[in-house]
């Protein structure tokens, strides 16, 4: 595995002693209260509803002492790391950058050739036009009274800390300019340059209700502006820049996350104003895609935090049109999806200012089944159906049910269509005998999360707690012991620590070399944190002499077949030699047998 000397992922130079510093000082538990309420256990550990996904009965476990948490309900599980980027959305990178800053450990200064800038002081840049926008707002009693005809009260003012953009081609920059440096506001896209030979620096956002715009983590990154006046750009945004993208980023997931994970559902909607007519109504599990259509991305997004999305786009036909490319992506995702169904030219907006708040909520709350809807618009309403018009609809529903991984819910579908079209349900795919590999049996890893502990991890579960002391490096077995290949990735690490330190890793040891194996960690939590893991050196030995005799005893069997095929070729060289491998073999699988004291682990 690649060391962590010194590296740079994205914006962030990343190095072994801040990562370090990250791991020493993060709170597992402090982590976890931010997205649930956790109640003492036993021993030190803590307990409460999973964050992770919706669950009525508390499976989600917190052990403090060993920085680990692990969900009996779902499987995830990791260290306080791998929860906060389960939680937010960072990568790697991402989420050391945010927690350094959180925790109040310094970031390294990052020495990089030209054409590179600190995201740190990027980010400085945008709160100090962010404190500009929200004190003009003040200033400006036209744009508060423009917010009030919206009936956009105080609190949502200050909830997503809108602001307003002077009628000035350089309000910002001459406010701006005396303590940050033009290339840096330039770089924020916050300035723009005329086509002049002077190219002379100006206000890229001028007249306009600003809506700063953050990442899940709550880390501002940029900036969407609306026109105030007769812009034919009604809205234009901050330069795509590493941090900021459109469409990997849904405005408003920061504040909503919390509401969205309780719920379990989430709102997605088209724009600003629609997301702040939601919450107005009493929805605060919504979020809006910035008049983008929804990318996969941001689907991606969804299905971190929810379990189903509930369009709420505008009800001409461009928004019909996008729920409809929309909806692959979210049943891709195994997400349930409905829509709300909305009158020709309405939008969320509209609808609360011309109805009420109540109408809103009424109509986000009647929201329909987004397949069944799309069903109504492909198969006919009633009466005899022709052939061919029974083959057209049949083709258009397999293209929209080819999204559902799930074969149940896919077929469930599909019987309803065949009922409606008045054909055999046997029928109704044109090419049966090619079975869709998704309605395969799930492969055993998706299957239900498995309680007991197996032979490997118990042998893991011993040495990664205190009485790893009691078995020397010479005295363990290789990697191959090991069938399941999570373990023996643990193992791997376990053993290549030991050997380069000289001494029995630890358990946060062995985590930190498994940083970006989310597999491993999720196995790790749950070995360490189900069931008793007492320290037991009899029992030690005795689990790592079965795996050594499983092992042997395997290569016995493959050493037989090979020496079949062996005297089949007549090859007496390769045959001698195999004979040989499996007479030493026998003979130490038989120590073995005679007892863990004259072994040779």
């Amino acid at each position: 595995m690649m060391g962590l000397s010194s590296m740079v992922l994205g914006n962030v130079h990343l190095t072994p002693q801040l990562v370090q510093a990250v791991r020493d000082t993060i709170d597992v538990a402090e982590i976890a209260a931010r997205y649930t309420k956790l109640e003492k256990m036993g021993g030190g550990k803590l307990r409460g509803l999973c964050p992770v996904h919706k669950e009525k009965t508390p499976s989600f476990n917190v052990d403090p002492v060993k920085g680990l948490y692990y969900c009996f309900g779902c499987g995830a599980g990791g260290d306080a790391i791998r929860l906060h980027m389960t939680l937010t959305g960072d990568e790697f990178a991402e989420a050391i950058e945010n927690l350094a800053r959180d925790l109040g450990i310094p970031l390294p200064s990052r020495s990089g050739g030209t054409g590179h800038r600190r995201e740190r002081d990027l980010e400085e840049v945008l709160s100090k036009a962010e404190e500009f926008f929200t004190d003009r707002l003040e200033r400006s009693p036209g744009t508060r009274d423009y917010l009030g005809g919206r009936r956009i009260s105080e609190t949502l003012i200050e909830r997503y800390r809108l602001g307003y953009a002077p009628d000035d081609f350089q309000a910002l920059l001459s406010a701006l300019r005396p303590s940050i440096s033009l290339e840096d506001l330039e770089a924020a896209g916050l300035i723009g340059r005329s086509s002049g030979p002077d190219q002379r620096p100006y206000d890229r956002f001028r007249h306009r209700l600003m809506f700063p715009i953050r990442n899940p983590s709550g880390r501002l990154v940029g900036f969407g502006g609306r026109t105030l006046g007769d812009d034919r750009a009604k809205y234009i945004n901050t330069k795509e820049t590493e941090r900021f993208r459109k469409r990997s980023l849904l405005y408003g997931l920061d504040v909503s996350r919390r509401a969205i994970r309780e719920k379990g559902s989430i709102l997605v909607v088209e724009g600003y104003f629609d997301l702040l007519a939601a919450v107005a109504a009493g929805v605060d599990w919504v979020v809006a895609t910035m008049g983008t259509a929804l990318s996969a991305e941001q689907v991606g997004l969804c299905a971190r935090y929810a379990d189903t999305v509930v369009l709420c786009y505008d009800g001409d036909k461009a928004g019909q049109e996008a729920q409809r490319r929309a909806l692959p992506l979210l049943l891709g995702q195994k997400l349930a999806v409905r829509k709300v169904v909305l009158s020709e030219g309405a939008d969320p907006d509209t609808v609360r200012l011309q109805e009420g708040d109540d109408a809103l909520s009424a109509h986000i709350e009647a929201s329909v089944d987004a397949v069944e809807a799309e069903l109504d618009e492909i198969l006919p309403r009633a009466g005899d159906i022709d052939p061919p018009t029974q083959a057209r609809c049949a083709t258009a529903v397999q293209e929209l049910l080819r999204a559902i991984p799930e074969p149940i819910l896919r077929h469930g579908y599909g019987r309803r269509a065949a009922d409606r079209l008045g054909i055999p349900y046997d029928g109704f795919w044109q090419a049966p005998q090619q079975r869709d590999s998704r309605e395969q049996p799930a492969a055993s890893q998706e299957s239900v999360v498995r309680l007991v502990t197996s032979l490997e991890e118990r042998a893991l579960q011993l040495l990664l707690t205190e009485g790893t002391g009691v078995v020397g490096l010479g005295d363990l077995p290789s990697a191959d012991v090991f069938f399941d290949a999570s373990c023996g990735n643990i193992y791997r690490q376990f053993l290549g620590l030991y050997t380069e330190d000289g001494s029995p890793p630890t358990a946060e040891a062995v985590l930190g070399g498994l940083s970006h194996d989310g597999e491993a960690l999720d196995r790790v939590a749950r070995i360490l944190l189900q069931g008793s893991s007492c320290s037991d050196a009899d029992e030690l030995r005795e689990s790592l002499r079965q795996l050594n005799r499983r092992w042997r005893q395997h290569r016995l069997k493959i050493l037989a077949q090979q020496i079949n095929e062996a005297q089949r070729a007549g090859d007496a060289s390769r045959l001698n030699e195999l004979v040989e491998d499996k007479t030493s073999l026998t003979r130490l699988l038989h120590d073995l047998d005679r007892g863990p004291e004259q072994s040779e682990v």
